[in-house]
């Protein structure tokens, strides 16, 4: 890749977020090599809470085209089995009061709003939590009647489900994985002890893998 390429990247806001993201959680899988150095260590877990803050500020932008995508994603719904229409209108709904919530708790952070923020980015975690079972679920569906069909589908129609198929398992492992995440940062998680800071987001930077960035942003 060269400097042009680099450039282009950077220059929009797909990259950026690539970037941005690839960023913060390299710099969080390095602190373990850092044990031995608790200063480097800080030093390390200080920027990747940094860049996760720069990434929430972004997102302030983010709420009229999520409103766009929100009504692509019911115009193309249309038509589809009901269980998987109501999953994705539930998870729109769901996502829709991400942001606001997000952007509420950020406000209180940095004083612009009075009050404590940590109802708020609980109340975030919660709505990121909900909007990944939602997804997992549509994906269990997809599967699921992608396998009722697939006896009916001729060799390259079968090639093509067999994509999607990979698609949806993946998406799958994606969300279950952002799940413990979540569950991780529960104030009463189902397990003793938080996961290694390495292994998780920073706590600011919980949200849908889905919403909107694997779309339109940086896919």
């Amino acid at each position: 890749m060269g400097l042009g390429d680099v450039v282009s990247v950077l220059e929009t806001y797909r990259g950026r977020e690539k970037t941005l993201r690839t960023l913060q959680y390299g710099l969080l899988f390095l602190t373990p090599a850092a044990r031995d150095s608790p200063s480097t260590k800080a030093v390390l877990e200080a920027i990747s809470a940094q860049v996760g803050g720069v990434r929430v500020i972004l997102r302030l932008f983010d709420d009229l085209s999520m409103l766009q995508y929100s009504k692509e994603v019911l115009r193309q719904s249309k038509g589809k089995d009901w269980i998987v229409r109501w999953l994705e209108v539930a998870n729109i709904v769901v996502d829709q009061l991400f942001f606001p919530v997000e952007h509420l708790a950020w406000a209180r952070d940095v004083k612009i709003l009075r009050g404590s923020s940590s109802s708020l980015w609980h109340a975030s975690l919660l709505l990121w939590a909900a909007s990944l079972v939602l997804t997992i679920l549509r994906s269990l569906r997809k599967i699921s009647l992608m396998q009722q069909n697939n006896v009916r589908l001729a060799a390259e129609e079968k090639e093509r489900q067999e994509e999607k198929y990979e698609t949806e398992l993946l998406t799958i492992i994606m969300h279950a994985a952002d799940l413990l995440n979540a569950l991780n940062w529960l104030p009463n998680r189902p397990w003793s002890k938080p996961f290694p800071v390495w292994q998780v987001r920073s706590q600011r930077t919980w949200r849908p893998w889905h919403l909107p960035f694997p779309l339109w942003q940086v896919s």
